[in-house]
Parts: C-alpha cells; sequence; structure tokens
C-alpha cells in the first residue's frame, strides 16, 4: 500500500488479486448536516449519479461523516465513472432534480432512535430524525452545499490496482472539513430510554475496543438467539478518535421483556470482567485472518483513504496486525468496564432500567423561560409561555422548552401549526387551536427563528390537526347549576346588604346603627361579591368550552 496524489487529491493505492476497483470519499455525512438540511447529502449523492449512464459495478453511500462513490470493473469503466461523478459536482444536474428527489423520497433510509438520545437533534443526533428538509431544498441550497463540502481539499482516492489512464478528478479547491461535534445530551451515564430493545456507547477507538466489539456481538448472540428474530452489532470507528458500539435486537413476539434482562446480563457480566481469555484469543485470530483477507481484496483501502480525511497515518498490513495480536483479556476488560460507564440502554414500552442501575435520560425540560401565559382553550391545566428567551409548554406532568438561542429547526404548517425542535431533541408544540391566544405566538416564533431552520411542512389532514379534549359530558350541566345558585345567592345577600344600608341611611331603626347591624352589612356585600364572581367564573368557563 502506498500513497500518491491524483489532481491535487490525497490517494492510496495497492495491488489487489481480485477485480480492480476504487472510491471517491468525502468528507461530509448525515452528522454534518443542519436538521434543516436533513437529507441533503444524500440527493446530492443521487443526483451526481443519476443519469451518468456508466458500466461496470457502481455504489455510492451517504454514512454519518462521509460520503463516497465506488465503482468496480475495467480501468476504462473507473475512470469513466469517477471522472464523471466530479464533472456532475461540478456542474449539478439540477435540470433532474424534482425527478430525483421523488426517488430519494421513496427510499427512506432507516432511523436509529439511538443518536438523538444520547447528541440531541444536532450532529450524530440527526439521523434519528425525518428527512423532512427534503421537498424543500432549492438549487441554491445544493449548490451551496457542494460548494462547501465537496471539494478536492476535502476529498480522498482509494485504488484498488493501478491509476487508470485518462483520470481526472477535476473538484474546485476549499478547505478540509474537521470532525462533526459530538456533544451529548445525557446528564449521566450508563442511562436508559424507552424504544426497543438495544444499547450502544461511545469510547476511545483502537484495537482493544475493535475486539470488544465482537467478543460482544458473540456473547449477545448466544444468549439472545432463542428470544429474538434478529440480532445487529456494529464497530464504527469516528474521525474524532472514538468509536460507536451498538447492539440492537429484534424480539420474538411476547419476548421483548426476556431479551432486554438477557442483554442487561450480557453488560453486567463483561463490566464485572467476565472476559474469557480463551475468545479473545479466537476473536484476536479470526481478526488477523479477516485482515489479511481484506489486504487482498483491497478491502482494506477504504478505512485508510477515510484515515487520511482524518489526518491520521495509513496503516500497513503488518502494522494492523501486530496492535490486534497485542491485544489481551486484561485490555478487553477495561474496554468493557468503559463501555458499560458511557452506555446508553434502550428499554421496550412499559419498561424502565433503574432496577439494573441506570439512570433515566431526560426526556423534557428542567424549566420553561418566563414569559406570556396562554392557557389552554378547554383544558386549563395546560400553558403555554413566550418570552424573550424563548417558549415552552406545561401541564399534565410534561416540562418542554426550546430557547430561541438554541433552537435546531421549525416546523411549519399552513393552518398555523409550529413545532420547534431544540437542539437538545426537546419538542414544543405551538398549537392555536389548543391555546388561548397562541396566533400571537406563532407570529412570535415566526420572527425570531431564523428563515435558515424553517421546514415548510404539507397542509395536514383536518384529522391531523390538534383539537381541544371535549367537556365532560355532565360538566356543562353541573356549571350551568353552578352558575345559577351562585347567581340567586349572590342576588339575595346582595339585594339584604343593600337594604340594610338603606334602613341605616334613612334611619329607620335608630339614629345610631349597632356594630352588628354593621358586620351583617359588611358580610353581606363582601358575600355577595364573591358569589357574584363565581358565578361569572363558572359562565365564562361554559363560554370557552363552547368555543
Amino acid at each position: 500500500m502506498r500513497r500518491l496524489e491524483v489532481d491535487g487529491i490525497p490517494a492510496v493505492l495497492a495491488p489487489v488479486t481480485g477485480p480492480a476497483h476504487a472510491g471517491l470519499v468525502f468528507r461530509v455525512g448525515t452528522a454534518d448536516e443542519p436538521l434543516a438540511r436533513r437529507g441533503i447529502t444524500r440527493l446530492v449523492e443521487h443526483l451526481v449519479t443519476d443519469g451518468l449512464g456508466v458500466t461496470g459495478r457502481t455504489s455510492w453511500t451517504t454514512g454519518p461523516e462521509h460520503t463516497w462513490f465506488h465503482v468496480q470493473g475495467s480501468p476504462a469503466e473507473i475512470t469513466e465513472f469517477l471522472t464523471g461523478v466530479c464533472g456532475a459536482l461540478s456542474n449539478p444536474p439540477t435540470e433532474r432534480l424534482a425527478t430525483v428527489r421523488d426517488l430519494v423520497q421513496g427510499a427512506r433510509p432507516d432511523r436509529d432512535p439511538l443518536p438523538m438520545w444520547r447528541h440531541g437533534a444536532r450532529g450524530f443526533g440527526v439521523v434519528s430524525y425525518p428527512e423532512w428538509a427534503l421537498p424543500g431544498l432549492t438549487e441554491a441550497h445544493l449548490r451551496e452545499w457542494i460548494a462547501h463540502w465537496f471539494t478536492r481539499d476535502n476529498a480522498a482516492l482509494w485504488l484498488a490496482g493501478d491509476v487508470p489512464e485518462g483520470l481526472r478528478l477535476d473538484l474546485p479547491a476549499g478547505i478540509r472539513q474537521p470532525p462533526p461535534p459530538a456533544a451529548t445530551t445525557l446528564p449521566a451515564t450508563p442511562a436508559w430510554f424507552t424504544g426497543g430493545v438495544g444499547w450502544d456507547t461511545v469510547i476511545a477507538r483502537g484495537p482493544g475496543a475493535a475486539v470488544f466489539a465482537n467478543v460482544l456481538e458473540r456473547r449477545v448472540h448466544r444468549e439472545l438467539r432463542d428470544l429474538t428474530e434478529q440480532i445487529r452489532t456494529e464497530y464504527v470507528p469516528r474521525s474524532d478518535g472514538t468509536a460507536r458500539i451498538l447492539t440492537v435486537a429484534d424480539p420474538l413476539p411476547g419476548r421483548a421483556e426476556a431479551a432486554l434482562g438477557a442483554l442487561v446480563d450480557v453488560l453486567a457480566a463483561v463490566r464485572a470482567g467476565q472476559i474469557d481469555p480463551d475468545e479473545v484469543a479466537a476473536v484476536v485470530k479470526l481478526t488477523a485472518e479477516g485482515l489479511r483477507d481484506s489486504e487482498s481484496r483491497g478491502a482494506r483501502l477504504p478505512g485508510q483513504a477515510f484515515n487520511l480525511l482524518a489526518g491520521r497515518e495509513v496503516q500497513t498490513l503488518e502494522e494492523a496486525l501486530a496492535e490486534v495480536r497485542a491485544v489481551t483479556a486484561a485490555e478487553v476488560a477495561g474496554v468493557a468496564t468503559e463501555a458499560y460507564a458511557a452506555g446508553l440502554l434502550m428499554v421496550p414500552p412499559g419498561s424502565t432500567a433503574e432496577w439494573a442501575g441506570y439512570t433515566a435520560a431526560p426526556a423534557m425540560s428542567d424549566t420553561v423561560p418566563p414569559g406570556r401565559v396562554h392557557r389552554g382553550r378547554r383544558d386549563r391545566a395546560l400553558r403555554l409561555i413566550s418570552g424573550d428567551e424563548g417558549v415552552g409548554v406545561t401541564g399534565h406532568g410534561v416540562v418542554a422548552a426550546v430557547r430561541w438561542d438554541s433552537c435546531a429547526a421549525l416546523l411549519a404548517w399552513p393552518d398555523g401549526g409550529r413545532r420547534l425542535i431544540g437542539e437538545d431533541a426537546v419538542t414544543v408544540r405551538v398549537e392555536p387551536t389548543l391555546y388561548r391566544g397562541a396566533d400571537r405566538v406563532v407570529r412570535e416564533v415566526d420572527a425570531r427563528v431564523p428563515e435558515r431552520l424553517r421546514i415548510e411542512m404539507p397542509p395536514r389532514d383536518r384529522d391531523d390537526i390538534p383539537q381541544p379534549e371535549p367537556a365532560p359530558r355532565d360538566g356543562g350541566a353541573r356549571r350551568h347549576a353552578v352558575a345559577a345558585l351562585c347567581g340567586v345567592l349572590a342576588l339575595f345577600f346582595l339585594g339584604g346588604g343593600l337594604w340594610l344600608l338603606i334602613q341605616l341611611l334613612t334611619g329607620a331603626e335608630t339614629d345610631n346603627p349597632r356594630g352588628e347591624e354593621l358586620l351583617v352589612l359588611a358580610g353581606s356585600l363582601v358575600f355577595g361579591a364573591l358569589l357574584a364572581r363565581s358565578g361569572w367564573a363558572a359562565a365564562r368557563e361554559l363560554g370557552s368550552r363552547r368555543g
């Protein structure tokens, strides 16, 4: 394996025993997309490959940090494809944008819920969200994105075989982009949330971590294979020197709780140092054999190209083998402890994990910013608060707030509904149908949230627009009775008080009114006023429930 440069793009090249192949990779992925541009990289990837009409076996992929274009075939086919990709990036076929957009929307990627709970609605957490922005992405958005990310200074090339004759990678200059931020929203780990059966962790990358991931995969498969339809374990190195380890299980019907318990037991066992040295030795042996096979096929080249973009040195086969062979059971046990401490457990609905020592991941805000309060239309327990710092909602145990300066996206419906998503993944819904005076809040939201964060949503069906909960069937009758009784009693006490006042003023009883009479007068007037106020409140509530 050797390093070289092709048209200003760093490259790695190695001979192969099988078919020649090559790939062009850019340091851009889903973790670089703002939520309001979610899906733009995948749209670019499909736009530049649509209509190339090349031969050979081609593929293209957008991952969390990288987007790459791969081709296997003859030197001429490799040249045709990679040159065509670069040409389309330099001059995007935007006249096909609508057609390609429809194709991309028809093949939506799977959504992984774990990253959102760990990273929020930014960086690596964006992949957990739908591609809401796709319908509104314009030619200008795509050209701006391409100019920023798809440049020769932000690219790397791998070649399994010789450099094809006539290969031209004509890309504009740019800058090498740093790794995406990997900030976490979890205040404490290990943590849990409700969603299914799965677990992930983020730890320092390295051969020990890779071996641990394989050991974990074997243990999980042994313990959960009779409880699940499918189990998936992944080790994903990142450019910032960390790696994500992921295990997700698809339980058999009625076995979700059992699968969760088995997964928790496996994690507790490896954390306690129950690592079998023979199993570690077996994984090390298999990993070494895999490295040799990958080297012969050129399958190590993509990873080395990714390393170039991260500023890491190209690693020879001998160096990689030496690192793997040096991994011990004790090192794997240390990695297991680190992985457990940073873990995030996904549990099935209706379950918790406090019993296993996990902390609930926060699903709400601690407080809401101060501001004007708008009550619910038919539910006076609901509150919508809007002020200079942000917007929030409270009621029925829910506390959710999004600050103006940490809003990740705003979903806007034509009917006036708004949904603000904070960088911590907390969501606030502003629905004019649910709150009094919410139209004013909608105008404030539209004025304060920058246009670049706004996503225009399609019209909602009438049944999808939230409506106030209907009043209890007998609630109206009770309130009518309360209002009527309060009114009658108010008239009685106020009338009696006024009669007594007239008597005192006209001196009908005496010229010197007694203290008892004054006390009765004051009590009648105060009590009558209170009853009148209660009756008025009941009448207003009746009116609000009709509206």
